[in-house]
């Protein structure tokens, strides 16, 4: 390879999180999954007059007092909790003992 075609290579990735500068690589990856660039225009003229920011501050809102009930639900029932947790668990270790006999099988 030579001297141009590396530095040329070496700039069209970010040295600091090593991404690509270029969309190339997403815009590939999108025609692998079938998706045309007229479906990305599209898409993008349906988000173009969508405020973003607000969406995702209601969903940062909703995050965040769900996990506020949560809190609160597993301090008022403690009991209910450890019996999901033990059923959550009992679960699991089926689901293991189910696949380690099938691999064997």
């Amino acid at each position: 390879m030579s001297e141009q075609a590396a530095t040329d290579t070496e700039s069209d990735i970010c040295p600091t999180c090593g991404q690509p500068r270029t969309r190339a690589g997403i815009e590939q990856f999108l025609a692998r999954l079938g998706i045309t660039e007229e479906m990305v225009n599209n898409l993008k003229a349906q988000f173009k007059d969508v405020d973003i920011d607000e969406y995702l501050q209601t969903a940062r809102d909703y995050m965040k007092n769900t996990g506020n009930k949560a809190s609160s639900y597993a301090k008022e029932n403690p009991g209910k909790v450890a019996a999901g947790v033990a059923a959550l668990a009992l679960g699991a270790g089926l689901i293991y003992a189910a696949v380690s006999r099938g691999d064997k099988a």
